[in-house]
């Protein structure tokens, strides 16, 4: 983009490091003082990305006269993309956060926004869009929608999850306890994640951010907010990466010894599973995770999303139900937000532009590849609650 480009009386121009202030009190006053992104170690985090583009495509901001009147986050990355001819690594960017002030809506600039961001990302994607606001922009500029997510659910404590969440709850058949032997964390080791990706996802073919090493330090190592743990097989049937959320009663009051598993990413490393194999290999695996889950760490239940459908026969032997299977009068089984909303929750759309990719069919896309896996809640201090 340059230093600047001016359209009329508009002006676009990349995000730079002395923005921050003016950046701030944007997002303070169109989201909110209290929006986890006004924290300056957050928003550099997760707008730094990873791949060589994370110098290249910088959130773009909208000026009007010398005023900031519009932001359009980017998350740059790299992304595997399939051909004919077989994967590609392209660079591209993850949509996230966009905002144009009130008074300069209904006159294109929002449109001028996303087209600057297409120009400067080859292959995009985005997740949880607005369906009344973004995604009409996004569906009239070619982009794949998927209008929710595989969300997949697994009840540790019966008990606790009706008391928490209602009798719904107590329609999925629970994993019992003992089903597995319990498994805990290992040493996040990125480049040994990045050899099983390579092998699995990669080989099969699979849309996906391409999780290198680079990706796994980002995501994982990086992350000022959660802290994510890291799952792997000893006997080699892949890995897992998800974050421990505790449950809150107020906006501040943890429930002592009561929290939920938040599963970010499953990585079966058999190529059948990527086919929509049932793999008891990992599914064994997956139960050890969880019963570790339940015993050390006082998870009642666990969700996992995913917008590919390929892993369900798995995840099913696994003890994981599909949300939209036990849905009843449009409330799920458990809420999509498990902390801060009283109500049950939007489902997580997903949706992308890529050269040659026309459909979710192979698509790996989970709850983490937009800004849908980061805090939402600080404490007076700034230090994250959920």
């Amino acid at each position: 983009m340059g230093k600047g480009k001016i359209h009329g009386k508009a002006v676009l121009r990349p995000y730079a490091d002395s923005d921050w202030d003016l950046v701030r009190d944007f997002i303070a006053s169109k989201w909110g003082v209290a929006h986890p992104m006004t924290e300056r170690r957050l928003f550099d985090w997760q707008f730094s990305g990873f791949g060589p583009s994370r110098k290249l495509a910088r959130p773009i901001l909208l000026f009007m006269e010398g005023e900031l009147a519009g932001f359009r986050g980017i998350i740059p990355g790299l992304y595997q993309v399939p051909f004919e001819k077989g994967m590609r690594i392209l660079s591209g960017g993850s949509l996230a956060m966009w905002m144009l002030r009130k008074e300069f809506r209904g006159q294109g600039l929002g449109h001028l926004m996303h087209a600057e961001a297409e120009r400067m990302c080859p292959v995009l994607s985005g997740a949880g869009s607005n369906p009344e606001t973004s995604v009409p922009i996004y569906l009239k500029n070619g982009f794949q929608f998927l209008e929710a997510m595989n969300r997949y659910l697994a009840v540790l404590d019966v008990r606790a999850c009706r008391e928490r969440f209602g009798d719904q709850a107590t329609v999925i058949p629970p994993v019992p306890a003992g089903a597995g032997v319990s498994l805990g964390p290992s040493k996040t080791d990125p480049a040994s994640l990045a050899e099983t990706w390579e092998g699995s996802a990669f080989a099969a073919g699979f849309f996906s951010l391409y999780r290198n090493e680079e990706f796994w330090k980002w995501r994982i190592l990086e992350s000022p907010g959660f802290r994510y743990e890291t799952f792997v097989d000893p006997e080699g049937a892949g890995f897992a990466v998800a974050r421990i959320e505790p449950l809150f009663s107020g906006k501040e009051s943890a429930i002592p010894g009561s929290c939920v598993l938040r599963i970010i990413d499953l990585v079966p490393s058999s190529a059948s599973t990527w086919s929509g194999s049932e793999d008891g290999a990992f599914a064994r695996f997956l139960v050890s995770c969880l019963e570790w889950a339940r015993e050390a760490a006082g998870c009642i239940a666990a969700d996992f999303h995913c917008a590919s459908g390929v892993f369900g026969p798995m995840l099913n032997r696994a003890g994981f139900a599909r949300e939209r299977d036990f849905t009843l009068g449009g409330v799920p089984p458990l809420p999509r937000l498990f902390n801060g909303s009283p109500g049950a929750g939007r489902p997580i759309n997903a949706l992308f532009k890529a050269p040659g990719v026309c459909s979710f069919e192979k698509v790996y896309m989970v709850k983490s590849d937009n800004d849908m896996d980061r805090p939402r809640r600080l404490d007076t201090n700034g230090q994250v609650l959920y």
